[in-house]
């Protein structure tokens, strides 16, 4: 009996860990930058598995990264998962640049994130009230994104 209820017990744990939906984020701390100014660039896996592929980041120089760091918890049988991967970048060059896909792919599928436009200033016109924005993007497994 003991075992029997053990058995059920954790087969519903095992289910509510995989019931939850997956996300793949996306953040950078910046939007608009000098030519001369790192870009913090980064990935994060919320319950979601899988085989993680960064994009080339064509027209940047990666100076730090791919940082990693993960976590795992159980809170009152809710089980959550983290993982995330996070890069410096420089732009090589002034003028619109993007930074392309990124990709998870899983038993159930895959998940990628949208291009990102990083809009890089010619360091001749350099203020000192340089103001950008952090932006984060959400792509949940069912495809839906969420901008916040």
């Amino acid at each position: 009996m003991k075992f029997g209820t053990f058995i059920l017990i954790s087969l519903f744990f095992i289910q509510s860990s995989y019931s939850q939906k997956g996300s793949l984020t996306v953040k950078v701390d910046k939007d608009t930058v000098y030519q001369d100014e790192d870009i913090k660039v980064e990935f994060l896996l919320d319950n979601l598995t899988g085989n993680f592929k960064a994009p080339d980041f064509v027209g940047f120089r990666i100076v730090a990264g791919p940082n990693t760091s993960s976590s795992f918890s159980m809170i009152n049988g809710e089980v959550s998962q983290k993982k995330s991967y996070t890069y410096i970048l420089v732009p090589q060059s002034s003028g619109p640049q993007q930074i392309d896909k990124a990709f998870v792919q899983n038993d159930e599928g895959m998940i990628a994130t949208e291009p990102l436009d990083i809009y890089v200033l010619s360091t001749e016109n350099q203020k000192a009230d340089h103001k950008a924005r952090q932006r984060t993007y959400i792509y949940e497994s069912d495809n839906d994104t969420k901008h916040k």
